[in-house]
């Protein structure tokens, strides 16, 4: 099935739907007096309903995690498998049929490691197993502060190869993989150290201690994969043995700190190296 066909099918909550928020036109998403767009996205929106009057965007597009994807068994981060529901959320997914074409465009909004996020999300959506997975070469995953640059790319998915566009707007994030694993490592460090005050704060922690323990799944899995998708590190560090290349790229997974499942329940709102000494965690984050 092509990636309109199976996006004209998700049912949005107006429709007591759980599949988004919203999925409908453009235009009419534009309208609502509910929407909250930050300045950025509002122009890139309104520019691309302008250019393309046909698009269609689908809100908060949820997921569930997929067990059976060999990756995520690999990383064997135990805590997203306690996730009900569908947990993983897609934030805007434009997509639009033109000249018996179909493609695709995953917005995340802009934040100083969405980037990171982006792909994450983008292979959760595209992995085996997935109902897009026959779609990955018409999606495209950006985060950007320029309305310009994603106005231009959603342009281009009818122009380009999926792939190229993809890798262009990589390399305006990071230039090779040690830039993207050291993002990935301060992402993560970041997210616990705030995770403790701000959930602390929160009379009900469940939504929240979900949305982290989702970030952390995606830094870990676009540490794992963006690894094994490289031939150049395959060749010229592990000489071509597949086996070597999915060992380091565990270790590199494994590297992502985080809070357990349970300290997030049990947190006062101290920092989190103060309450590791007071309590040993239900798991580590480097797991054998």
């Amino acid at each position: 099935m092509l990636i309109c066909a199976i996006l004209d099918q998700k049912i949005d909550s107006r429709k007591n739907g759980d599949d988004c928020t919203f999925n409908g036109y453009l235009e009419d998403y534009l309208s609502l007096e509910t929407t909250e767009l930050d300045p950025v996205l509002k122009e890139a929106f309104a520019a691309i309903q302008e250019k393309e009057p046909e698009t269609k965007i689908a809100v908060g597009l949820r997921s569930e995690i997929n067990n059976d994807a060999i990756s995520n068994q690999i990383i064997r981060y135990k805590d997203v498998f306690k996730l009900n529901g569908k947990p993983l959320i897609y934030p805007y997914v434009l997509y639009l049929k033109k000249e018996n074409n179909e493609k695709a465009l995953l917005v995340v909004p802009y934040s100083s490691y969405g980037f990171i996020k982006a792909k994450g999300l983008y292979y959760c959506m595209t992995e085996p197993g997935s109902e897009f997975i026959d779609c990955k070469n018409d999606i495209v995953a950006i985060c950007s502060d320029s309305a310009e640059k994603i106005v231009d790319t959603f342009t281009s998915l009818f122009t380009a190869r999926a792939g190229a566009l993809q890798r262009g707007i990589d390399r305006i994030s990071f230039t090779n993989y040690e830039d993207l694993k050291a993002a990935a490592l301060k992402a993560a460090e970041q997210l616990k150290e705030e995770a403790p005050a701000v959930l602390a704060a929160l009379e009900d922690r469940s939504a929240k201690i979900s949305e982290y323990v989702t970030e952390w799944f995606l830094l870990k899995k676009v540490l794992y994969v963006q690894y094994m998708v490289n031939k150049n590190i395959l060749n010229s560090v592990h000489e071509g043995n597949v086996k070597k290349q999915r060992n380091q790229a565990k270790i590199n997974a494994d590297e992502i700190t985080f809070l357990s499942y349970s300290e997030m329940w049990r947190t006062t709102g101290a920092p989190a190296k103060e309450e590791a000494e007071e309590a040993a965690p239900e798991e580590t984050p480097a797991e054998a």
